[in-house]
């Protein structure tokens, strides 16, 4: 049975009695104190935001009488849907929401009892779980990544160095266990692997760390995108649904990166022509319709065999991909791109909302007003 991991206890153990104010500012990861105030704003003068920030603050209300269930390793990578490994940690990775509520509730209310109750949360995984070697396993802390650095300028020394040791480890150990030999090296591992490291990165304030995850950004994008906007996992799955897998994390990690000025990685070119935006650009007409493609036809992969027979859902071999797949990476995209929001709200089924989903709200609250330089 795993320990109970009350606010009560957890303050005991670091000889804290509350939520310390510090003064820096959170990260490009989470909000800036500055895009707080203006998503603040936008609920009052906005419908349609403050539905979303009024849900967000449901969520963080039913997460207040939610324990934090962590387990010692997420298991998910390679793991069919009813696995005994894959089940618990689905169970576990229900924090994953929840903390993220707690931690955006209380930048938009300061009421303490939601960041008292997400640093619980965040202590209760810190403490519990293993850093994941595998990048498949570990990009499922990303709304965990997003809640510290929602936080951290508002923990006690004692809480922060805890959390940034266990952060740093993260990060350190999918460095570390990123293995030429693999034929996943150049592939999506690589895409959620660097996700996580640079959203590690920038919470922890770690320049020498976010500038080695930008070189390997770029690398990867060399050897990942192609020229004719497909990226290897559309070519090695024969998948739409796997070429949305390797933009997406792409995508997050370019919004960081534009986010702290360090450049536009979205329309940076390869060596050989190849942009993210020219790969977001070949999804476009199979998420409008316009074509249509059969999935996993020609597949060199073992497992995509394996998960259609496990007959888990969008998996069928020459099964049509489904444009609603679609939508999580294009409203990353729209970021970069604010036209796509019309596509976005379509595949949404609210074509007429400002905000038809909460990442365009979020998009519009964080883009900077210029797109700045490509990267260098």
């Amino acid at each position: 049975m795993k320990p109970a991991f009350s606010l009560k206890n957890i303050l005991a153990a670091v000889g804290m009695t509350a939520l310390a104010v510090q003064t820096a500012l959170a990260g490009v990861v989470s909000l800036t104190d500055a895009e707080i105030l203006q998503l603040k704003a936008l609920a009052k003068s906005s419908p349609e935001a403050g539905m979303w920030v009024d849900s967000v603050e449901r969520q963080a209300e039913e997460a207040l009488e939610e324990t934090p269930n962590p387990v010692a390793q997420i298991q998910t990578a390679g793991k069919l849907q009813g696995s005994p490994e894959k089940t618990e940690t689905q169970e576990a990775l229900k924090d994953m929401p929840r903390m993220r509520a707690l931690g955006l509730a209380f930048a938009l209310t300061g009421r303490k009892e939601y960041g008292q109750k997400a640093q619980a949360y965040l202590w209760a995984w810190a403490k519990t779980c293993q850093p994941p070697e595998n990048a498949i396993d570990a990009t499922n802390l990303e709304a965990l990544l997003e809640t510290y650095d929602l936080l951290r300028p508002h923990l006690a020394a004692q809480v922060r160095a805890v959390l940034d040791d266990w952060v740093r480890s993260v990060a350190q150990t999918l460095l570390d266990s990123d293995d030429p030999s693999k034929g996943t090296y150049w592939n999506n591992h690589k895409s959620h692997r660097l996700k996580i490291a640079a959203m590690a990165a920038f919470t922890l304030n770690d320049t020498a760390l976010e500038s080695q995850v930008w070189g390997k950004l770029k690398s990867l994008l060399n050897r990942n995108l192609n020229p004719d906007g497909t990226t290897l996992d559309f070519m090695e799955r024969d998948a739409l649904h796997y070429q949305v897998y390797d933009l997406e994390p792409l995508l997050r990690a370019a919004m960081i990166y534009q986010r702290a000025g360090m450049g536009d990685l979205y329309r940076w070119k390869t060596d050989q022509g190849a942009s993210l935006q020219n790969c977001v650009a070949f999804v476009v007409p199979f998420a409008k319709g316009e074509k249509t493609h059969a999935e996993y036809v020609h597949t060199t992969v073992k497992f995509d065999l394996e998960r259609a027979e496990n007959h888990e859902k969008g998996h069928a071999i020459g099964g049509l991909f489904d444009p609603k797949a679609a939508i999580h990476c294009l409203e990353l995209a729209q970021f970069f791109e604010p036209g796509l929001r019309e596509l976005v709200g379509a595949l949404a089924g609210q074509p007429d909302s400002a905000y038809p989903t909460p990442q365009i709200l979020l998009n519009d609250v964080t883009r900077p007003s210029a797109p700045g330089p490509g990267a260098p």
